[in-house]
């Protein structure tokens, strides 16, 4: 009985060889096990002279005729089965060499990682798959040999695991290929060699990758891989790697701060197209972020971007107010301008108008309703039924200057001071009166002797309707308001005018609407097709709407001097309209207590305001800030969306009569009432820098 020995790991190896005892020719072709660098020919010395060859066919990993093989690995190979197998009771006849060489070949499979010693003559050629019993004891004995663990896999079963059956051969089998012998040799080996080694790699870059993110997330720096990495740019996992061996460790390239490498021009420029939060919050990034986002520059821009007023049309329209954009020269602003801070400013008035929470301030002087108004940055023009024209300063909100006729000077009232809002923060006592009132009063060359209606000026002439069917054209470049001509032709009072650098409109109680030259106050063309008052007119380029009792509001080409469209209320008259600066809409508003939004193109009504308390007397459209002020005599003012007309802003009994005019700028709502005051809506009294925001 022979001495057990351990099985050896050959024998669960699975089989490589397709054609083993299959009663073939006895020259059989059987596969020969790759090779790896790590692996040599040095068990035995016979083995030496046909290592070179067995090593050559391994890295191809294909068939080889045998009997090619060494004479003497065949001799060493026969004497080693005799001496191996003597110990066994039953001696068979040794196999065919080809045979027993071929089965150890196909019960041979190595690793491409395997870096162990293996004896190539023994691994090679000693395993027989068609012995019985003694070929069993040889494997066994064999195995004892070898100090390999054993394979975890294998065939089920004894006469399975040791004596496995071969599968058939194919019947068109050809043949043994031929064995290359030109340059392309071992490429399978290599190809498998650089799928391990790419896998390799990858779990390298994987590390290396999170070792570079956490470094990130630490430093707070940028960080890149060396130029012979890609990466994926979504998941930013490593792709490949320059070595075919293994992954090379690269050096981490660190990226600069480019705030700190741009020129200073070309940071600002980029910059200035973020938006405010956004540029706010660079501040905290670094001190040189902080630097960059904080320039005047790039916060000009910014503020540009959202609070400049643009211009639609030409002649520009006159702006009621001020635009809230700072200092300009022309269409040129003032350096040094803090342009941040300004920013700041806009956007707590945003937030005031929003809250509702303006302080009152009036202004007292006139001593009868006070039916028109027009304000800039620095002063306010009234005009009343007393038949005077006052202008304040919007400043110090004092009066200073008051133009009539010299029966039209006013006297101290003995009447009890009106009721003001809980939120007055000014109230100054009329001058009127007293040596300092007198001081104020002028008597022109010319003046009205009735009330004056309506008022509008710009930066050089002034011009005002009146009760008396006329209009007077001022002078007022200088301190001293200056009449320079009067407009006659409507045979009733003058309701409305409007101006621009070409034309001077009036429109008339008498259903008229006059066009005159502005240079010359040469009559150019009357516009007819009203069958009441009218009311209310509005300038933008060569159109004009016009609102009137009739309840229809019309679109005018005045170059051709007739009438485009009509836009007709539900029910009744029409007392106040607007146009918006780009021409696109028709805000109209009277006795139906709404305000009406139509289209000028297609003539559809598109949205009707909440419903006021009585007839809608003043209109104002601020279409810069998105904002409609609306006047009624309901003693109320309110304040909606110019977008939607949704309501957001109701100011009641700020004064104690009808409102019979209200315009707006960024910053305040100047309004006048029957009571014979003018109310001023602040809502920037107490904003630090406010003033920033005036212009010229």
């Amino acid at each position: 009985m022979p001495t057990p020995r351990s099985k050896s790991f050959l024998s669960h190896r699975p089989k490589t060889s397709s054609a083993v005892n299959d009663g073939l020719a006895p020259h059989r072709a059987v596969p020969v096990l790759k090779k790896t660098a790590s692996q040599t020919f040095s068990a035995y010395t016979d083995a030496k002279d046909v290592g070179p060859q067995l090593e050559r066919v391994s890295e191809d990993r294909t068939l080889v005729d045998f009997d090619s093989a060494h004479p003497t690995v065949l001799s060493s190979v026969k004497q080693m089965y005799h001496r191996l197998s003597s110990s066994s009771k039953k001696r068979p006849p040794p196999p065919e060499l080809g045979d027993l060489a071929g089965s150890a070949m196909s019960k041979v499979r190595r690793s491409s990682h395997d870096s162990e010693m293996v004896d190539a003559s023994v691994g090679c050629c000693l395993m027989p798959q068609s012995q019985t019993q003694s070929g069993s004891r040889l494997t066994r004995r064999f195995g004892s040999m070898r100090n390999r663990r054993q394979a975890t896999s294998g065939p089920a079963g004894e006469a399975a695991r040791y004596n496995p059956e071969p599968p058939p051969m194919p019947t068109n089998y050809a043949g043994p290929p031929v064995i290359p012998t030109d340059s392309s040799r071992g490429s399978a080996a290599r190809a498998a060699a650089a799928a391990q080694n790419e896998r390799l790699s990858l779990t390298k870059q994987a590390r290396r990758d999170a070792e570079v993110t956490a470094k990130f997330l630490s430093d707070g720096d940028m960080y890149t891989a060396g130029d012979d990495v890609t990466r994926d740019n979504e998941s930013g996992v490593g792709m490949t790697c320059s070595s075919p061996i293994e992954g090379r460790e690269y050096p981490i390239e660190t990226r600069h701060d480019p705030i700190q490498y741009l020129p200073a021009e070309l940071s600002t420029m980029i910059l200035s197209n973020l938006t405010a939060a956004t540029l706010a919050q660079t501040e905290v990034l670094s001190k040189a972020w902080r630097a960059a986002a904080s320039s005047s520059y790039a916060w000009r821009a910014v503020f540009l971007r959202r609070f400049e007023p643009e211009n639609h049309v030409s002649p520009t329209p006159i702006m009621m107010g001020g635009a809230g954009v700072g200092k300009k020269n022309g269409s040129r602003f003032d350096p040094g301008q803090k342009w941040k801070r300004m920013y700041q400013v806009r956007c707590t008035l945003e937030r005031r108008w929003a809250a509702g929470t303006p302080n009152a301030i009036y202004l007292n002087g006139h001593t009868d309703s006070v039916y028109c108004c027009q304000f800039d940055e620095h002063k306010i023009i009234t005009g009343s039924r007393d038949r005077t024209i006052r202008v304040w300063n919007l400043k110090t909100f004092e009066c200073l200057k008051v133009i009539g006729g010299p029966a039209n000077r006013p006297f101290a009232s003995d009447s009890a001071p009106l009721d003001i809002h809980e939120n007055t923060v000014l109230n100054p006592r009329s001058v009127n009166g007293t040596p300092a009132g007198q001081k104020l009063y002028s008597v022109p060359t010319d003046y009205h002797e009735a009330s004056i209606l309506c008022l509008q000026f710009d930066s050089k002439i002034m011009v005002t309707g009146s009760s008396d069917h006329t209009c007077i054209v001022w002078d007022i470049s200088g301190d001293d308001y200056i009449p320079k001509y009067r407009l006659r032709r409507h045979t009733a009072g003058v309701l409305d005018v409007c101006l621009d650098d070409k034309y001077i409109i009036s429109c008339s109680k008498d259903a008229t609407i006059n066009v005159w030259d502005r240079q010359t106050g040469g009559h150019v063309k009357e516009l007819t097709g009203h069958q009441g008052p009218v009311n209310a007119v509005q300038l933008r380029g060569n159109l004009l709407v016009s609102a009137s009792g009739d309840g229809i509001a019309k679109l005018w080409n005045l170059d051709s001097g007739t009438c485009i469209k009509d836009f007709k209320s539900q029910d009744r008259g029409l007392a106040a309209v607007e146009f918006s600066d780009d021409a696109k809409y028709v805000l109209a508003g009277g006795n139906d207590h709404v305000v009406y939004k139509f289209d000028t193109t297609t003539g559809q009504l598109l949205h009707t305001s909440s419903r006021h308390g009585g007839l809608v007397r003043s209109l104002f459209l601020d279409a810069h800030n998105n904002r409609v002020i609306s006047g009624s005599y309901d003693q109320s003012i309110r304040i909606s969306h110019y977008d939607s007309g949704e309501t957001f802003g109701i100011y009641k009994d700020w004064t104690t009569s009808w409102i019979l005019s209200a315009k707006s700028d960024y910053r305040r709502v100047v309004a006048t009432s029957q009571d014979g005051r003018v109310v001023i809506l602040d809502f920037g009294w107490g904003v630090h820098d406010v003033h920033l925001l005036e212009g010229r």
